[in-house]
């Protein structure tokens, strides 16, 4: 908890785990980050921190209007957070007909 929580040393590029530095920019993997705009625990701002900070281009938020328990529990997030998650993954992460290959997209939402 105190590293992440009270030091922020994932976001200052300071968290060392088994020893090795664990920096943000270092990852290049495409990124959905889903969170909840009334969350009290983990607010929109502490999820919005990794834009901007991640080593790849392909970055999407999506933004639940409820809170943190509600984005997991609720009717309302039962039809927005797995269709959005859904389309996310069809929309640029899909093979491409002809070669297989997967086609990602460098699209970056803020």
């Amino acid at each position: 908890m105190k590293d992440f929580f009270q030091d922020n040393r994932l976001v200052n590029d300071t968290l060392q785990l088994g020893g090795r530095p664990v920096r943000l920019a270092d990852i290049t993997a495409p990124v959905l980050n889903v969170f909840a705009t009334e969350d009290h625990l983990v607010p929109p701002s502490a999820s919005k921190a990794l834009r901007g900070r991640l080593g790849g281009g392909d970055y999407t938020e999506v933004a639940f209007e409820g809170g943190h328990i509600g984005i997991y529990v609720s009717a309302r997030s039962q039809r927005q957070v797995p269709p959005a998650i859904g389309e996310w993954l069809r929309r640029a992460r899909t093979p491409a007909p002809a070669t297989g290959k997967r086609r990602l997209s460098r699209e970056t939402r803020g």
